[in-house]
């Protein structure tokens, strides 16, 4: 064996046994917590072991082979722990060594991959990674900003965050609902701010004042218009028919007003509204065209007289519909529902407060006599007024 190759075979049992190399800085991770590790990160400490290791091994062939492998073990020995001692550059300080980094910039403190990139878990499901995440417990489905939190931008100052106002531009004082809309307590589709008729009953159409809807603009809502295409300046009569120049209207109720006043007379006496909580009664002479909501014009003058003594007592009612079984109970279900809340329109137009009033269709469920007979199913087809309390 020549010199140049014991001294090769020395060196490299040197770096092998010093145990100072950091090749991928496994052995320095491993023997970290040993205090012998310690003593091993000395430069001088591993030119000492290297030294003796390699002259102890040199010394089995002769001096020479002693003498050179203790300086080469020596000087590979510093230099293995010299290497070792300098930690590896880390711009942005994340653990991962610049030289395998992929994301050198990472901010501090940030949870990283191997490769120095940030984790992309997302605990929240907030569409933010937690590593970017300041709020990292956002409600699931809530909208969030760059940082993972709840806008709490409100531009209209409304009290509703902009992340679920459905009416960012809410005019300022007007009272809203939780999705930042205002108030429409009738549901009609007009805020209250600007409903000139709040309880208007559901499923009747409105103008933008919120008001049963006039299409023909006679004074007569759609839903008590019997002539809905009267000419615009026509004198109508209540049911929204013109009246002709000798004061009958287009109906041909020639009598009209001695008709009336006599029809007024009888409902009067037919209809009195109860005095005592819980009572009702069915509202005779309030009929409708067979299968719809629209109210006969001879039913004006019971409606007339019922209004005046609600309007004189404050009592508290419900407007209820019934109809026979004949047909589909839901369709007529729907049908007395309709029926109840255009009567209470009506009622509502002379002047009864609608706070005092409610309208409940029943269909064919509370029946007053047998259907079996064209007699019963008459009457079963009727709209009834029950006292529910007064003011």
């Amino acid at each position: 064996m020549n010199s140049f190759q014991r001294v090769a075979l020395l060196g490299v049992t040197a770096l092998l046994a010093t145990g100072c190399s950091h090749m991928g800085g496994s052995v320095r991770d491993t023997v970290a917590s040993s205090s012998l590790s310690e003593s091993f990160k000395d430069p001088k400490i591993c030119a000492a072991a290297g030294a003796l290791l390699a002259g102890g091994v040199g010394a089995v062939e002769n001096r020479e082979a002693a003498a050179i492998g203790a300086v080469a073990g020596g000087l590979l020995g510093w230099w293995a722990c010299r290497e070792q001692d300098t930690a590896a550059p880390d711009a942005d300080g994340d653990g991962i060594p610049d030289k395998i980094d992929a994301c050198p910039g990472t901010p501090g403190n940030t949870k990283v991959q191997g490769n120095g990139c940030p984790v992309d878990a997302d605990s929240d499901m907030d569409g933010v990674a937690d590593s970017a995440d300041k709020c990292s417990a956002t409600p699931k489905g809530a909208a969030v900003d760059a940082t993972g939190c709840e806008p709490t931008t409100d531009t209209d100052g409304d009290g509703v965050t902009d992340a679920k106002d459905m009416c960012p531009n809410t005019a300022s004082g007007a009272t809203v609902m939780s999705n930042g809309c205002e108030l429409d307590t009738d549901s009609d589709g007009v805020p209250d701010s600007r409903d000139r008729c709040a309880g208007t009953p559901a499923g009747v159409a409105v103008g933008a004042d919120g008001c049963a809807a006039d299409s023909d603009g006679d004074g007569v809502s759609d839903v008590l218009d019997r002539c809905s295409g009267t000419p615009a300046g026509t004198k109508v009569d209540n049911s929204g028919c013109a009246v002709t120049t000798s004061g009958a209207s287009n109906s041909g109720a020639a009598a009209a007003t001695g008709a009336a006043a006599a029809s007024a007379g009888a409902a009067s006496s037919l209809n009195a509204v109860p005095a005592e909580s819980g009572k009702s009664i069915v509202l005779k002479g309030v009929t409708f065209q067979s299968g719809s909501a629209r109210i006969s014009r001879d039913s004006l003058p019971a409606l007339d007289d019922i209004a005046e003594q609600l309007k004189q007592s404050g009592a508290k009612v419900e407007v209820s519909g019934h109809t026979d079984t004949t047909g589909s109970a839901t369709v007529n279900r729907a049908l007395s529902q309709r029926r109840a809340e255009v009567v209470m329109t009506y009622l509502a137009s002379k002047g009864v407060a609608v706070e005092n009033m409610t309208a409940k269709g029943y269909g064919p469920d509370a029946p007053v006599a047998d259907n079996a007979s064209a007699s019963g199913r008459a009457k079963n087809r009727r709209v009834e007024l029950k006292v529910l309390g007064r003011d």
